[in-house]
């Protein structure tokens, strides 16, 4: 299954995957001119980080990335902000039970 996430390496730079590619991934995440660059080696980790999770295979995990997925979708072009969300979520589940 395709990961909601690309990669956050500029496309004038890098050679896009073709869509038979197992590396293609949809252009959820879009740079805006407005983003500061500080935030690039953030989003960098955040992404291998995002990466790791979704293409974890075990079954008991779904229901995380499912979550994770939901967070990506909400907060389109700042996966930080996704990631933030998300480990906040896991953490208010946690305590409630």
């Amino acid at each position: 299954m395709p990961h909601l996430l690309r990669s956050t390496t500029s496309p004038r730079t890098t050679a896009r995957p073709s869509k038979s590619s197992p590396d293609f991934r949809p252009q959820e995440y879009r740079h805006s001119p407005e983003i500061d660059p500080d935030l690039e080696p953030l989003r960098r980790q955040v992404s291998a980080i995002i990466d790791a999770i979704l293409s974890d295979t075990k079954p008991e995990e779904a229901h995380v990335r499912e979550k994770l997925r939901w967070h990506l979708a909400n907060n389109p072009g700042q996966p930080e902000k996704a990631l933030l969300n998300h480990l906040l979520s896991v953490s208010v589940e946690q305590e409630a039970s």
